[in-house]
């Protein structure tokens, strides 16, 4: 009984260790400006196969993500966010630092408040 248990217990560690290591973390830099571009963008990555966690913040223009390397790269995410009308920029030393723009006829159709080009909107913004 207690060898079965032990056998059991090190395939769990095993499974558990192999999850983690796929698991990454990173931080991409995505342009917007209020509550709906939040709930826009973590919405949008959350609903990516392989990613696990998502979190914009307004003030610094960074979002935090956990994903599955293995289902998903860090490019296809920022591509993903970018055909959603918003600008990202990878910020990983392994990355080259680039800009993927979002398309202008997908950023025209975001709501008024959501224009982060326009400097009036940026600067009347909360």
């Amino acid at each position: 009984m207690k060898l079965k248990l032990s056998i059991l217990m090190g395939l769990l560690f095993a499974f558990y260790s192999q999850v983690i290591s796929q698991t990454k973390s990173e931080t991409i830099l995505v342009n917007g400006v209020c509550g709906m571009c939040e709930k826009r963008i973590e919405s949008n990555c959350l609903n990516i196969k392989g990613v696990k966690m998502a979190d914009w913040n307004r003030e610094t223009g960074t979002l935090k993500i956990v994903f599955n390397e293995k289902k998903i790269s860090l490019d296809a995410i920022s591509k993903s966010i970018a055909s959603i009308g918003h600008d990202t920029k990878l910020i990983t030393s392994d990355v080259d630092s680039r800009w993927i723009t979002a398309p202008d006829e997908v950023y025209e159709k975001l709501p008024m408040c959501c224009k982060y080009r326009d400097e009036e909107v940026v600067k009347n913004h909360p």
